[in-house]
């Protein structure tokens, strides 16, 4: 009985934990989104992303073990249709009972999100 209830309190956490993991995984990824496309339509400019992602993700964004890159093409020429913007955050999972299954997978959440830049005045 104490065995069976050992266990069904350890699939209770790994699913707790997973659920966190997945939470994370999805804010993570709406936040590189949204500022990946703030950055394209403010002409490729990354200024502020790193401050505005840290701000947005809170305490898991200011661990100094998060790394959260911007990195923008140059201005797209007449011809050409614009060139990608793409916000990266990198980090530990804040789900700390899945590190039990090393750190690269699912200990992990590391996001991406591209957009392309337009030029200014539409063509």
């Amino acid at each position: 009985m104490s065995f069976g209830v050992a266990i069904f309190l350890g699939f209770l956490l790994l699913s707790t934990q997973v659920m966190v993991h997945l939470y994370a995984s999805s804010m993570v990824t709406a936040v590189a989104f949204d500022e990946a496309r703030r950055a394209s339509t403010g002409g490729g400019r990354c200024e502020g992303v790193e401050a505005r992602v840290r701000e947005r993700l809170g305490e898991w964004g200011r661990r100094p073990e998060v790394t959260i890159a911007c990195a923008a093409g140059s201005p797209p020429s007449l011809g050409s249709a614009g060139v990608p913007t793409t916000v990266r955050i990198d980090g530990p999972s804040p789900a700390r009972s899945l590190t039990i299954f090393g750190n690269r997978g699912i200990a992990r959440i590391d996001r991406s999100a591209s957009f392309l830049t337009e030029r200014e005045g539409g063509g």
